[in-house]
């Protein structure tokens, strides 16, 4: 008896140490029923197969035309002409190589690369872009009081059947009806080419508008407006569209427009002086691209100069004016004139 009563009293002992023990431990974490979540893995992308791929190269050869296309600026400010296109669940974007397409006769042959967002599998292909007379054209125009160099270069503008407007400077001339007799716009551009924003506003309404009375008994409408060295503040858009119904500005930047956007609006031109093209395979590349891009995408592309002259920066030499002016016609783009808006 005594073995077991001693057996009895150690295991007693035992019990309440090790529930002792137990007490002085942290409660063990719950765990949830479904057990810890672990981030899924990612089902990868099906590549898309040589048969889905052919349709939309088809579709873009066959519908190009019709297709959300649009342009960029690289980071050189080189013109890059794409589209977005999607099919089912599936995006491609579509980068048109007009840079180096090849012409035979009124067809180009335009390569292009399709590419799909999602897998980011890549084919590249060829269409056939055929030029046809359409919407797309340029608004070509001339700025400040070179009249008298202007004149000598309407034979070559009849050449070409191109109509430009010439922003004047100063007070009417025979100039501009010699311009209008001959298919030609008249645009004002002030009477003294003051920087805008470093006058009063008082001297803001003698440059802008004072003269516009003489011009138009002289029936010379003015439609259009040009600001000087395209500087401006908003207020003056306001004042301006009073008078005027399109107002341009000026830059380096290229820009272009559908007609209806152009009509009661501002738009920006694009400067083709000689000071922005130090050499002629830069000049004649940068026409090149700008025009195809605008004829592309069916828009209107504003350029602008000034005088025409070997030695003008400010200016176009006439090899430079006759190259852009063949390239437009060769293009079939229409040449506009801002009162055409």
């Amino acid at each position: 008896m005594k073995i077991c009563r001693i057996v009895i009293f150690i295991s007693s002992v035992l019990f309440a140490l090790n529930m002792a023990s137990c007490a002085s431990r942290p409660p063990a974490p719950s765990v949830p029923e479904t057990g810890p979540e672990f981030p899924k893995p990612k089902s990868p992308v099906p590549e898309p197969s040589p048969e889905r791929m052919g349709r939309i190269i088809l579709k873009v050869q066959k519908n190009f035309k019709t297709i959300d296309n649009y342009f960029i600026l690289g980071e050189a400010s080189e013109i890059i002409v794409k589209a977005r296109l999607r099919e089912g669940e599936e995006d491609y974007e579509i980068t048109y190589d007009l840079h180096n397409a090849v012409s035979e006769g009124s067809v180009f042959k335009v390569d292009f690369l399709i590419e799909d967002i999602q897998s980011g599998s890549a084919r590249r292909d060829v269409l056939l872009w055929t030029i046809e007379e359409d919407e797309a054209g340029i608004l070509l125009s001339m700025d400040d009081d070179y009249q008298d160099v202007w004149e000598q270069y309407f034979d070559l503008f009849d050449r070409y059947q191109a109509k430009l407007t010439f922003f004047v400077t100063g007070r009417y001339g025979p100039f501009c009806s010699k311009a209008l007799n001959r298919g030609h716009d008249i645009g004002y551009h002030t009477l003294n080419h003051l920087n805008l924003l470093k006058v009063s506003r008082k001297i803001f309404f003698e440059e802008t508008l004072e003269g516009l009375n003489e011009f138009r008994e002289a029936e010379i409408p003015l439609k259009a407006f040009a600001y000087p060295y395209g500087l401006w503040e908003p207020w003056m858009h306001l004042e301006l569209f009073k008078s005027f119904a399109v107002i341009r500005g000026f830059g380096t930047t290229y820009r272009i427009y559908n007609g209806d956007a152009i009509k009661d609006s501002y738009i920006s031109s694009k400067s083709i002086d000689n000071i922005i093209y130090k050499e002629d395979d830069a000049f004649k590349d940068a026409v090149t691209m700008m025009l195809r891009t605008a004829k592309f995408l069916g828009r209107i592309l504003p350029l602008t100069t000034h005088t025409i002259a070997d030695d003008a920066a400010w200016g176009i030499r006439p090899d430079r004016l006759e190259y852009l002016l063949q390239s437009a016609a060769d293009l079939k783009l229409a040449f506009y004139r801002y009162s055409d808006f």
